[in-house]
């Protein structure tokens, strides 16, 4: 596709990178009312105990457009994410390579949700060495060729989808692949290995 239309998404899901890997550019629709209990705002890691989930703490009403989301910085919320992060791929083969880089984003005090996803999904497509041309919606958009908004939600599995066919890879802490983590997850593992094996996910119509 020539340019993908979707919301935003937190360190987002190997299901999301494969609509991102597919397109020459990406829209990001800022402009809708925000929802909660999505990947707007949250990520799936895979830890010692199992799938863990990553929530930032965002502060904002039933009227609230997505681009005036604000973080909510009188949370820990940065230290956890950071502790789940090194606790998952501390020993992961990527990890000294890749592991600075997600700090930084860390480490940064964004004001706005729509900031941190854009840096981390930024971060990624330049570690995933892909150009994909991002940006934000000015205004709401009415219609659009290929409109994935609200489509890619973790309330109903990716199997329900045709956007996304597990194509397994070596994890730490599991016999039993977990699949559609977040791109962490793939990056930390595989390393410069990870856009071959998110072209190999791609659903086959």
């Amino acid at each position: 596709m020539n340019e993908l239309l979707i919301e935003p998404h937190y360190l987002g899901s190997l299901e999301y990178y494969c609509l991102v890997l597919q397109s020459e550019s990406v829209v990001l629709e800022v402009n809708d009312r925000f929802q909660k209990q999505t990947y707007r705002n949250r990520s799936y890691l895979l830890g010692a105990n199992g799938v863990l989930p990553l929530i930032v703490p965002v502060s904002y009403s039933n009227q609230t457009i997505t681009k005036d989301v604000t973080i909510d910085h009188l949370q820990r919320w940065k230290k956890d994410h950071w502790g789940a992060f090194y606790s998952a791929y501390g020993k992961a083969p990527f990890f000294e390579y890749f592991s600075d880089s997600f700090s930084e984003v860390w480490e940064k005090k964004q004001k706005y949700l729509v900031d941190l996803c854009v840096d981390f999904l930024s971060l990624t497509m330049r570690l995933l060495q892909k150009d994909v041309h991002i940006s934000l919606s000015k205004e709401f958009i009415d219609n659009h060729d290929f409109d994935y908004r609200n489509t890619v939600i973790p309330k109903k599995s990716f199997s329900h989808r045709k956007i996304y066919r597990p194509k397994p890879y070596p994890q730490l802490f599991s016999n039993n692949f977990n699949p559609n983590l977040s791109i962490i997850d793939l990056l930390l593992c595989e390393g410069p290995n990870a856009p071959e094996i998110i072209v190999a996910s791609f659903f086959k119509h």
